[in-house]
């Protein structure tokens, strides 16, 4: 019966620190977050496919139809608010930080988030962030009429092989 209580009390204990240790991996996930400002990158990121939307809905939409325009940048602000809300991001970020990195590492990532160099960073990052977008957008633009070309070709010689079977 002793054998039995020391096992049973051995598996409290070891469950109650691997709790504990969940939950200073799980704070200093959160640290990380913080202090690598992730909140405002986010937002950033959000801005800018908002951007991208308004963009393509302006392009799309005839300027004199401003009631559509906006009942669609409505719809477009209601998708965006119910499937990227920072809320669901951080908690599937704290997920991903604590699965990936050790307690040591997200200790050190904070660390490094908070020093002068990792502060100067982070508070570039939004900027930096918002001309990669720009440049991608850009590259895009370019490539994009090459891409449909080809799904044009593409669909011109399956049409003219589905002919030649018949």
């Amino acid at each position: 019966m002793k054998k039995i209580m020391t096992v049973l009390l051995l598996s409290l204990v070891s469950m109650a620190a691997m709790a504990a240790d969940e939950a200073e991996k799980k704070a200093a996930a959160q640290d990380v977050l913080d202090a690598s400002n992730a909140k405002a990158i986010f937002t950033e990121a959000r801005k800018q496919i908002e951007g991208m939307t308004d963009q393509a809905l302006t392009a799309n939409i005839p300027a004199d139809d401003q009631a559509m325009l906006k009942r669609y940048q409505k719809r477009v602000q209601t998708i965006l608010e119910d499937g990227l809300n920072w809320e669901a991001m951080e908690n599937n970020m704290l997920g991903l930080y604590q699965r990936t990195f050790t307690l040591k590492e997200l200790e050190d990532m904070a660390d490094f988030y908070q020093s002068e160099s990792g502060k100067a960073i982070m508070k570039k990052m939004p900027q930096v962030m918002a001309e990669s977008v720009q440049m991608s957008q850009r590259q895009m633009q370019q490539v994009m009429p090459m891409v449909q070309q080809m799904f044009s070709d593409l669909e011109a010689e399956l049409a003219q092989a589905e002919t030649q079977k018949e």
